[in-house]
Order: C-alpha cells, then structure tokens, then sequence
C-alpha cells in the first residue's frame, strides 16, 4: 500500500520485477541517492553538539549583578579569563526590574546576586552562603571591639538602597526585629561606601564578602551585629533554555570555580568578635 501511494505520487512505477527480483528503476535509483544524502544530513543534526572553545572564543558573556560585582566578581573573573580564555569579553549590567525576559531572550546569559527565586523556567544555583555584618571606622570614637544594641540604635546610620535584588528583604528583617537606626544618609549603590564611612562616625550594614574586601584597606573594620540576621545565599541565575548551552555552561562553572577557590581560602577580613581579639574569617 505504502509502495502504491509513493508510485502515484512520483508517477513512477519505482520497483519492477526482473529475472533477479524487484529492481528500482532508474527514477527510483536517483530518489534513493537524494533520500540518502537527506538522512545523512538529518542524522548529523541529530547527533550534533554546540563546541565551545574558550581558548580562541571572542564571545561576549552579558552579566546581570549588582555594583557589589565589580568589587568580589569582576577582579577574580578577570584573572581567570586572562589565563583561559584571552578573547572572551565581559558585559556586566545592573539588575534590571525586567530581568526574566532579559534572561529568557538570551539577551542575558547570567544573574548575580541576592536574586529571589524568578519563577517557574528559571534555573537558580547556589554559589555561596553569607551573612551581613556591620562595618565602620577603625577608630570609631564610640565602638571599639563590641557592638551593643543600645549603642547600635543609638549611632547614624548609612543606608544603602539597592534595587532589584532581595538586598530589600534586611529592611524588613531589622522591622520584624524592631530595630530603630536614625538613618543619617541613604545612598544607591555600595560604590563609594568605603570612602562615606571612613571620613564618617556612619555605620553601615554590609554582605560579609564585600565588608571583608572595604576591610582591606585597614580604614574599615567589621563588627557582628547585636542581633539575629538570617543568612543568605548568593546565587546564580539563568533561563532553562540555556542548560545544556556550551558557552553558558562553560562561564557558569567558571563562576563557580572562583567562588569555590575562593571559600578554601585562608585569606579574610579583621572580624572583631565580642572576645575584643582580631580573627580572620574566610567566608
């Protein structure tokens, strides 16, 4: 029947009987050469994998973080694809309120940061844990090595209002906790922040990685905060569209080659704990 519909459609009558059997004709030889090469080519698209190679790659990874990026990522990146992957190129971008459909156009390859949950299609991995703690100067008039808090609520305080990340969710925390701060300046970003607390009596509430880093120029120092904070994890994110992408996978497990080697570390930032002696931390 299936050789029926294919003879009326061709209008060949494609197979005859000879004294050797059934034989194509020469229609049909020429038919089966084309099919051939038709499944050649349908088979090699089926078997075919993306090759990535970041060693001669140019490509340029579009990454979404916030301005505490350029201090804890973009350094170690840097270092990393010098040795690696020489051509390829970094565009780092501020979260933006419509970063799903950046990530999901592939307009965006990676997220970076305190990022919620971004809903069903959204893949969210964990880089590492942290905490926040609270910087100021070293030679604060009023807090030395402890931080009560009667003396916290009692200090000014700099704010630091980043949008599009859970940064938000320690507002509400210190609000469930009812702890009042005098908030004496709110500034958008962490850029700068360093300089504002240094020449200031400000205190400042600051993600453990990034107060270890400000704490390195020995004008700043971190102090646990008198109350309970939950931690968080700083995560990566990414459309489920790009899971099995080469190139995406190749930068995220980049990332997280750097997280990693950074954690083992022993290298970390003067916490004073209320024992008054320095220690170092290494996350």
């Amino acid at each position: 029947m299936s050789l029926g519909r294919l003879r009326k459609h061709f209008s060949d009558p494609l197979f005859v009987r000879t004294s050797r059997g059934m034989e194509p004709t020469p229609y049909a030889t020429d038919l089966i050469a084309e099919v051939k090469k038709a499944s050649d080519i349908l088979e090699a698209a089926v078997e075919r994998r993306m090759h990535f190679d970041p060693s001669s790659s140019d490509r340029m990874f579009h990454l979404c973080s916030t301005d505490i990026a350029q201090f804890t990522i973009l350094p170690p990146l840097v270092k990393v694809l010098a040795a690696v992957a020489p051509g390829v190129r970094i565009d780092l971008r501020s979260i933006p309120t419509d970063l799903p459909r950046l990530l999901e156009s592939g307009e965006a390859d990676l997220a970076i940061g305190l990022i919620p949950p971004l809903g069903a299609g959204f893949c969210q991995q964990k880089l590492f844990a942290s905490r926040f703690l609270c910087a100021l100067r070293v030679d604060h008039p009023r807090v030395k090595n402890e931080l009560t808090l009667e003396r916290y609520q009692a200090e000014s305080h700099l704010s630091v209002t980043t949008v599009g990340t859970g940064y938000h969710s320690l507002e509400k925390a210190l609000e469930a906790h009812k702890i009042h701060r005098h908030v004496a300046m709110r500034v958008p970003s962490f850029l700068g922040v360093a300089a504002i607390v240094a020449d200031t009596d400000y205190l400042v509430i600051v993600p453990q990685r990034l107060g270890r880093m400000l704490a390195e120029n020995r004008l700043m120092k971190l102090l646990p905060l008198p109350f309970d904070l939950p931690g968080f994890y700083v995560t990566q994110n990414w459309h489920e569209r790009y899971t099995q992408d080469p190139p995406q996978q190749w930068f995220r497990n980049i990332l997280m080659r750097i997280f990693r080697e950074d954690a083992e570390s022993p290298r970390g930032p003067a916490v004073v704990p209320k024992s008054g002696k320095l220690r170092s931390r290494s996350r």
